[in-house]
């Protein structure tokens, strides 16, 4: 796991000044890689890299890494778990390594088969730019869920690239401008985080991502989509009993879990009172006997640590608390802010970066999460109830209802299939306006209904395209949090959910096999039995809480601060806006976290500002 940066020269060769941003970036990415860092440039192309070592730790897999010839170079951030296999298919024809790291692998399978063969043979989370020079060719890829970051910037004479926004930002002259209309998307409730930048000029790699850069300019391509790859027919012809999908997955589960306890240092499991995470906890047990857990405990508000500790006790692992109070929180929300790059709206995130700099004050380099479960298999509730608004044409209520009535609720339902879709619901024109704030994401609703269409009754394909959904909206905020909060700490978080096969297997299961019962991942469940404690896998689903008394008083920042410029809020409703923060948790943590991101790349205030700062509102609401 590391931190990439890069300058492409469209027409002069790389410059001083080009360099001194490559170092500039590099400072920037410090805490994605302490460990190590190099550079290289030739011709019109820089790269540097920050390195975490994790496999291979031995200064032969420093990048960036040329092939022997010199004709292919590559800085890459990630892991590609399935490397000793495609390596020995490599050797097999004819390809010679100098070390054992995951890292040559990539860069000599680039380089043999091409970045259009090889990267969806790649099994893991990574991002990548990778320079052939035999076509004057600059690839940059992401992996198929967008696990791994990579922003890209392009000037009048140059291409910027990087892991983060911030590294772009660092590049001399490269203003800092915040766009107003990204503010707006995420006050409304938009995912957005992992595809779109807050600051104006700089866009981020898709989920599959695989762009090339010549002189022509970018080709921007994608290497993997689930309305590509989905095949209906395996959903509707499946007959395989229960216990043929329960030793299915059970199988698919050990061998992800096997796959990402590959490293060269210590790993330990981020274990709350859940299903997935403690799942993934008892199996990586079996591959790594010395694992430890963590649980975040909120000193205010619900804790899972009694839970996360049943688990730890029945799978024999020891479990460490992470407390966190309300000056921790005000400690680490401007941190949060900072390294997310957007507005660190929900409590989780302080948790999140509480947890991983732990980890790193324990000497812990790998993590391992089970994030993506719940998109996967089914697990949240809004999936369900996606299915409610379809029931009409279910036995017997159909026999209640016209042909005609059906035909116009299913045209005006087809534009927003799913109980989170933007504008489900409401009249035409609402849907209309609310699309147009975010059309890739919120035009994607029918596509995947309508590739859905196979698949009976109603009441399933709204379901299975709610989960489908979420890949591409909910999980990719989940992915950007977790990338970079657990970076920030020089944490690499690993998600065994998210492995290749495990991705096709679950997008390809019927309805029946993720929700049954009234329960959602009732597949997942049932394999959970066998590995946990039943009262933990039956408890009702808790997210991250915590007490509003954690930040009850901080709305008064809302008052003369920058958000009501950027917004132009009218003086007359800063009063309401200001009331709003104060009754609702949500929208006090979504405002204020704004206001705080705003303070500090347009204000210019440090993280330790921010913090006396949100102490000192605090008080003042007290008084």
């Amino acid at each position: 796991m590391c931190g990439i940066a890069g300058v492409w020269r469209k027409r002069d060769p790389i410059g001083i000044a080009d360099l001194s941003d490559i170092a500039r970036m590099m400072q920037a990415l410090a805490h994605r890689g302490p460990d190590d860092h190099d550079s290289w440039s030739s011709g019109r192309l820089a790269l540097g890299h920050r390195r975490l070592a994790i496999i291979d730790p031995s200064p032969a897999a420093r990048e960036p890494m040329l092939t022997a010839c010199g004709q292919g170079v590559l800085v890459y951030n990630g892991e590609v778990y399935n490397y000793r296999t495609l390596r020995q298919v490599l050797e097999a024809e004819g390809r010679v390594f100098r070390s054992v790291s995951d890292a040559e692998v990539v860069l000599q399978a680039l380089h043999h088969w091409g970045p259009e063969k090889a990267v969806p043979l790649f099994d893991g989370m990574f991002s990548f730019a990778y320079f052939d020079v035999r076509s004057s060719a600059l690839w940059l890829a992401r992996d198929r869920l967008g696990i791994k970051p990579m922003s890209v910037a392009e000037t009048g004479g140059r291409i910027l690239f990087a892991s983060e926004d911030k590294a772009i930002l660092a590049c001399e002259g490269f203003p800092c401008r915040v766009d107003a209309r990204e503010i707006t998307l995420r006050l409304a409730w938009q995912s957005r985080d992992s595809s779109y930048s807050l600051f104006e000029g700089i866009e981020r790699l898709p989920p599959a991502g695989l762009w090339k850069i010549t002189d022509g300019g970018i080709e921007k391509r994608r290497f993997w989509h689930v309305l590509d790859v989905l095949e209906t027919a395996r959903i509707t012809g499946d007959t395989a009993s229960d216990a043929v999908q329960m030793a299915t997955l059970q199988t698919l589960l050990e061998d992800s879990v096997e796959l990402h306890c590959i490293a060269d240092t210590s790993i330990a499991a981020a274990c709350s009172g859940g299903v997935d995470s403690g799942l993934i906890t008892a199996l990586a047990k079996r591959f790594r006997p010395e694992i430890h857990g963590y649980v975040v405990d909120p000193l205010l508000g619900h804790s899972e640590a009694a839970n996360a500790e049943r688990t730890g006790r029945h799978v024999g692992v020891s479990l460490r608390r992470v407390p966190v109070d309300r000056n921790r929180f005000f400690e680490l929300w401007p941190k949060v802010i900072w390294h997310l790059e957007s507005d660190g709206w929900h409590a989780s995130h302080v948790g999140l970066m509480a947890m991983a700099e732990q980890c790193r004050a324990d000497g812990v380099k790998v993590l391992l999460t089970g994030e993506g479960a719940d998109e996967l298999f089914g697990g949240y509730a809004w999936q369900a109830s996606s299915m409610r608004a379809w029931r009409a044409w279910s036995w017997p209520a159909r026999l209640f209802r016209s042909k005609r009535w059906l035909d116009r609720k299913f045209q005006r339902l087809r534009q927003a299939p799913f109980s989170r879709s933007i504008g489900h619901g409401g009249g035409w024109s609402h849907n209309a306006v609310l699309r147009a704030l975010s059309p890739d994401l919120n035009f994607l609703q029918p596509e995947i209904f309508d590739r859905l269409q196979p698949v009976t009754p109603l009441t399933d394909r709204a379901f299975l395209g709610s989960c489908f959904f979420d890949m591409y909206s909910h999980l990719q905020d989940l992915l950007h949090r977790h990338d970079r909060l657990s970076m920030a700490a020089s944490v690499e978080l690993r998600v065994p959910f998210l492995e290749n096969r495990l991705i096709d297997y679950a997008i390809h299961l019927p309805r029946r096999h993720k929700y049954r019962d009234k329960t959602g991942k009732w597949l997942l469940k049932k394999v959970a039995e066998k590995h946990i404690p039943r009262e933990n896998i039956h408890a009702p689903k808790v997210g991250f809480e915590i007490s509003p008394h954690f930040t009850a008083g901080i709305h008064g920042l809302l008052r003369g601060g920058f958000l009501r410029d950027a917004m132009k809020w009218p003086a007359a409703s800063i009063d309401d806006f200001v009331g709003l923060a104060r009754r609702d948790v949500a929208s006090r943590l979504r405002l204020v976290g704004m206001e705080l991101f705003l303070r500090l790349h347009a204000g210019g205030e440090t993280t330790e500002k921010l913090t006396e700062t949100l102490h000192a509102a605090a008080r003042n609401d007290q008084t």
